[in-house]
């Protein structure tokens, strides 16, 4: 039996852009999304499981498109980030709880090692291979993080949140903190915190765009979170749960750490509706170029 080597997707907002899921906006004249060029190069990587995470109101939209459509030695699952005990525990509690919720909805549909991505975010075909290589073949049991350089990830249309990633002299992550509001100004790239100072940050700090690879010993530690996070703001629509909460308490407080996988790859992704066009003409070049088939399935 072929052992799985999976990619999941977080997928279960339920945000609109331009009228449709965000998810499967179409990025070319044959509505692909951008979900789906990393479905794609997650298969040119070698990986032969795909997991999406869907919400409960958008379980049949997700099925509909991709059930019947990839490769047949391709797993394809759905998993529906829903709670319904959670409901009954916290009715005040009315948004989802974030991405570390999501990937704690995994815990009984992965088997071994997997990587974990965001769905509307491009990452570059090299950015799989470089992960499906060191998750799958690389000696030893590690989690890994996909580390871009920040000026390879902005927007030219406003500014952007990035969870700057501190590392050691082996480019194992030793810490990752948010960054809010990072913009461009007088050829230099600044954050604000909540005193509202302008400080002044590197286009080549490293970055966390949520490209993680992880053992299922990370399932263990994401419940533990969970609870304390239940415990502390169950009832609060202002909280979430994050994918960083949960690497910084490995990176803390266990034995389970993170190697930063450094790449030059360039990301993109559709923050605001300018971003559209941007994104477009990218993919466009890369299909003229060859690098994309013009109909990827």
């Amino acid at each position: 039996m072929t052992k799985k080597r999976t990619l999941a997707i977080m997928a279960a907002g339920l945000g609109s852009r331009f009228g449709s899921l965000k998810q499967l906006y179409a990025i070319n004249n044959n509505n692909n999304s951008i979900m789906d060029y990393s479905i794609f190069d997650a298969i040119s990587a070698g990986f032969n499981s795909i997991v999406i995470i869907v919400s409960s109101q958008t379980l049949s939209v997700f099925q509909e498109r991709y059930l019947g459509k990839l490769p047949q030695n391709i797993s394809l699952e759905f998993v529906v980030q829903h709670s319904p005990e959670l409901i009954l525990k916290y009715p005040k509690r009315q948004k989802p709880y974030g991405t570390g919720h999501a990937l704690l909805k995994l815990k009984n549909h992965i088997e071994g090692n997997f990587a974990l991505i965001n769905a509307d975010d491009f990452y570059g075909r090299a950015t799989f291979k470089l992960m499906y290589t060191n998750l799958f073949n690389a000696p030893g049991q590690k989690n890994y993080c996909i580390g871009y350089k920040l000026k390879n990830t902005l927007s030219k249309n406003g500014y952007v949140s990035r969870g700057e990633c501190f590392l050691d002299t082996e480019n194992n992550l030793r810490d990752i903190i948010e960054r809010t509001h990072i913009y461009q100004k007088d050829k230099a790239l600044y954050y604000k915190v909540e005193s509202n100072t302008e400080i002044k940050i590197s286009e080549d700090t490293i970055v966390s765009m949520n490209f993680w690879g992880f053992t299922p010993k990370i399932f263990d530690i994401a419940e533990n979170e969970f609870i304390a996070f239940l415990e502390n703001h169950g009832n609060d629509n202002t909280k979430e749960f994050y994918i960083t909460t949960i690497v910084n308490t490995c990176t803390n407080n266990t034995s389970q750490y993170f190697k930063v996988l450094l790449t030059d790859s360039q990301w993109f992704g559709i923050t605001y509706n300018e971003d559209a066009l941007e994104v477009k003409n990218a993919i466009r070049t890369l299909t003229k170029n060859t690098i994309y088939p013009e109909q990827l399935w």
